[in-house]
């Protein structure tokens, strides 16, 4: 009987140091962070923007996305670009869930560039997603992991559309995979997506060069909104100029609450504009083909 009480206590006691062990290896921030495509393993342009966090944070970790990153091109396996956005894609719900079950109380950050960026934007987000594959609305991360998701900064992402509440910069257009008119992201106030009229992924323009420039443009505006969102403060919409002196965006100084009541009133038209999703995925071959042509070049997505 002695034997069973001092096994039990002993086992009480081994749960409580692997429990305070565990509690004590989870940062109270930690990025993710995801490359564009053809890059090497690592976090590719979205890199100098997560150590400009990390210098912030004291303490904060980071975790770059495990995924192809690929458009075809022999140098990452020949992945064809949507099959590589939609493992991307599961790759960060696996990642993020997965930080959050360990950590609960863990601060998340996720910033993707390009296609990088198309994955962060699914997971907070949702779908669908026709050029990689993904028919489901819905956000695929956990409830859990949203509510601890406290910033997305996205630069460069193929699935922005001109009009939404949470977009920065100057494209009146949309990416190759873009969003249908009048999307509306359930998780808006959390995210900010960097997209100029020049960018040929993004937008509809012809300077792939510009494409690498949303950190150098825009890097301290991101960093500023990240800060807000860690330390809890109102962003207060989107600033309408960049820090660094790029060009100004289509922000509401009144902040995203006025954008986002105007979006509402465009939800029930999503029915109708699902639609687009249709058309988006029929121009999604004859868009990319042409955002191809920069990659072809030497460019990356």
């Amino acid at each position: 009987m002695r034997a069973s009480l001092d096994s039990s206590l002993l086992l009480i006691l081994a749960n409580a140091l692997t429990a305070k062990a565990q509690a004590q290896s989870c940062p109270d921030i930690h990025i993710f962070g995801a490359r564009e495509t053809s890059v090497a393993p690592g976090f590719g342009s979205a890199g100098a923007l997560v150590d400009m966090i990390k210098a912030d944070h004291s303490g904060a970790t980071s975790e770059a996305i495990d995924y192809p990153a690929c458009g075809g091109q022999a140098s990452c396996g020949g992945v064809e670009y949507g099959a590589s956005a939609k493992q991307g894609t599961e790759a960060v719900t696996t990642a993020v869930n997965g930080l959050n079950k360990r950590c609960p109380n863990t601060k998340i950050v996720m910033i993707g560039y390009s296609q990088g960026g198309q994955i962060m934007d699914n997971n907070i987000c949702g779908g669908p997603d026709n050029g990689a594959s993904i028919s489901d609305s819905n956000v695929p991360l956990s409830a859990s992991a949203v509510e601890q998701v406290k910033a997305v900064i996205m630069m460069g992402d193929p699935r922005f559309i001109h009009g939404l509440a949470y977009g920065v910069g100057t494209c009146d257009a949309g990416g190759f995979d873009a969003r249908p008119e009048g999307f509306v992201c359930p998780n808006a106030d959390k995210v900010q997506i960097y997209c100029d009229a020049q960018d040929p992924f993004c937008c509809n323009g012809n300077d792939a060069a510009h494409h690498q420039q949303y950190v150098s443009i825009y890097g301290k505006e991101a960093l500023k909104f990240v800060n807000s969102k860690l330390s809890g403060a109102a962003a207060g919409g989107n600033t309408g100029s960049a820090t660094d002196g790029g060009a100004g965006s289509s922000g509401d100084a009144n902040g995203d609450a006025g954008n986002n009541g105007g979006n509402a009133g465009n939800a029930g038209g999503n029915t109708g504009n699902a639609g687009n999703n249709g058309n988006a995925g029929g121009n999604f071959g004859g868009n990319f083909a042409n955002a191809g042509n920069a990659q072809s070049n030497g460019n990356k997505c």
